[in-house]
């Protein structure tokens, strides 16, 4: 037991070297500085232009529905190609329309020789009674009855234009100009008037609409430029050339959820660079900013409260400051916050840092 117990001094003195070691190692990693590039916050007057993801959308769209019900005989556009407002797309058996536009004209040819004879017999009574030969009851009955054709002549009339119209829509013409798209139903089909399927959809790409929104910062100075004259607008698609084209609305509010202002620009797009449902780069200048407080865009980070920098003070520890980013141009950030021109920005080494975290800039 002596032997043992005397074995056991010397482990558990290692036991306790090692600990008091690694309690002054912990304690030297907790106050050891981290390395980090700095950059100082400049104050300069810069080109204010806006970034954004824009979406574009046609300029017109229409999703062609036919108005009577019947097969299709004919099918005179290829899909994918461009048609003109006017043109003749696709064309419905109009026989059975025929036929009943006959039916309503022989309807209307009768009620309209009735009524000749009725309008007759209305101005011979007329005298008749007037002669003491017939009776008044007679003659207003005649004249009742002439009433009750004439109407009859104009519903037969309005069933003749309503037959016509019918069978002109047998014939389904294009609504806009634009580019024609899938054709859903083919030759051979019956259709239903009014379907909830459309038989074709066309679209107006040339001009054509971009989409996007901004912070709601920007607002002000877009509706001051907006009254001035036309704000340009650039946009450019994924490896594509820009296309230039201007701004045309200023949503009517602000989206609370996000705090930006939905915009639309307008595109000439003669080249149909810009293609409906494509994403795009949009650069929305705006003038000059005077004065602005301009860091590395690299400087600014995004957390749970939103953005911000890390400051070294003069104590040479770092400090989160929240900033807001208005825009950015060029790899750098214009910041609106509690900065000053002068300040120490981190721009490298930030995972390592914490308020209070001392820091050691490198050159």
């Amino acid at each position: 037991m002596k032997f043992k117990r005397i074995f056991q001094l010397p482990a558990l003195a290692c036991l306790f070297f090692l600990a008091a070691c690694g309690n002054q190692e912990s304690g030297q990693n907790k106050t050891r500085a981290a390395p980090v590039h700095v950059a100082a916050v400049e104050q300069a007057s810069v080109p204010r232009i806006v970034h954004a993801v824009g979406n574009v959308s046609p300029s017109a769209q229409v999703a062609v529905v036919p108005r009577v019900a019947g097969e299709i005989v004919e099918v005179n556009f290829r899909e994918g190609s461009d048609v003109a407002a006017g043109d003749q797309l696709i064309r419905i058996d109009p026989r059975p329309y025929e036929a009943a536009l006959k039916e309503k004209k022989g309807l209307l040819a009768k009620s309209q020789a009735q009524l000749a004879k009725a309008i007759d017999d209305r101005a011979r009574y007329g005298k008749l009674v007037g002669q003491g030969f017939v009776s008044k009851e007679a003659y207003q009955q005649t004249a009742t009855d002439a009433a009750a054709l004439g109407a009859t002549v104009q519903s037969d009339r309005a069933g003749v234009e309503s037959a016509a119209l019918d069978l002109s829509y047998c014939t389904v013409r294009a609504p806009i100009s634009g580019r024609a798209g899938v054709l859903r139903i083919d030759k051979g089909n019956m259709i239903k008037a009014n379907d909830a399927n459309p038989i074709v959809e066309i679209e107006t790409i040339s001009p054509c609409y971009v989409f996007f929104s901004v912070p709601e910062a920007h607002l002000p100075i877009i509706l001051d430029l907006a009254s001035k004259g036309r704000l340009p607008l650039v946009a450019t698609p994924p490896q594509g050339s820009p296309e230039d084209g201007f701004l045309t609305l200023v949503d009517n509010n602000v989206d609370t959820k996000t705090g930006t202002i939905r915009l639309r620009g307008s595109f000439e797009n003669t080249g149909r660079r810009l293609w409906p449902g494509q994403f795009v780069q949009i650069e929305l200048p705006l003038g000059m900013a005077e004065n602005a407080l301009v860091v590395p865009s690299r400087a600014v980070l995004s957390g749970r409260d939103g953005s911000y920098v890390y400051l070294v003070g003069e104590e040479g520890r770092a400090a989160t400051r929240n900033v807001r980013v208005l825009f950015e141009n060029g790899g750098k950030s214009v910041l609106d916050g509690k900065l000053a021109a002068g300040d120490k920005v981190v721009v490298d080494g930030q995972v390592r840092l914490a308020d209070g975290v001392p820091v050691k800039i490198l050159d």
